[in-house]
């Protein structure tokens, strides 16, 4: 006969939630930020902008209630401590978090493409291993142009321009012309 003592295994920990909230919180000033500067677009680009806010919000507020939910029945918690354990971690968050500032900065003078491609190969790079640079060098460069074809090309959405966009244009330009006529 066992002894139920030595079956029962011990609860696990909650789980702290609070870097979670980065993403809710992000969600939430960029739906401020979208509402607010939509005063001057055309009343279809208005009537998006309040349905992607609007969703943005109830997405917020359900997040909310179930981590509420959660943290009453002792599944999660929300506290400050034990969040920095590893300082390896925590400088490839500070680099992570610089090449974003520096991809935000940068992507207007060298555009999209080239920017993406910067970022992205410097951000795997950082967060698997220097030595990893020529898998990282290919996804970096395939995702950017895939986002490249995808976004501009395709969709013509209004990318910030660099060196490779002004070069493909004229390229690009006759494609689509061709594509049309033919």
């Amino acid at each position: 006969m066992s002894d139920d003592r030595h079956s029962r295994r011990r609860p696990a920990p909650p789980r702290n939630v609070l870097p979670d909230f980065i993403i809710p919180a992000l969600a939430l000033a960029f739906a401020i930020y979208y509402l607010t500067t939509i005063t001057e677009v055309p009343w279809s680009a208005q009537a998006s902008a309040v349905l992607v806010s609007a969703l943005l919000l109830l997405s917020i507020l359900v997040y909310a209630i179930r981590t509420i939910w959660r943290v009453r029945a002792g599944i999660e918690t929300v506290r400050w401590q034990g969040l920095s354990s590893d300082p390896r971690n925590d400088l490839r968050r500070l680099g992570l978090l610089a090449l974003s500032i520096g991809y935000v900065w940068f992507i207007s003078d060298l555009g999209f493409t080239i920017a993406t491609t910067v970022f992205l190969f410097l951000a795997i790079v950082l967060l698997s291993s220097p030595a990893n640079w020529r898998n990282a060098a290919v996804v970096a460069v395939l995702s950017s142009l895939i986002g490249y074809f995808v976004f501009i090309f395709i969709f013509e959405t209004r990318f910030p321009s660099g060196p490779f966009e002004k070069a493909v244009a004229p390229y690009a330009k006759s494609v689509k012309k061709a594509f049309n006529d033919g």
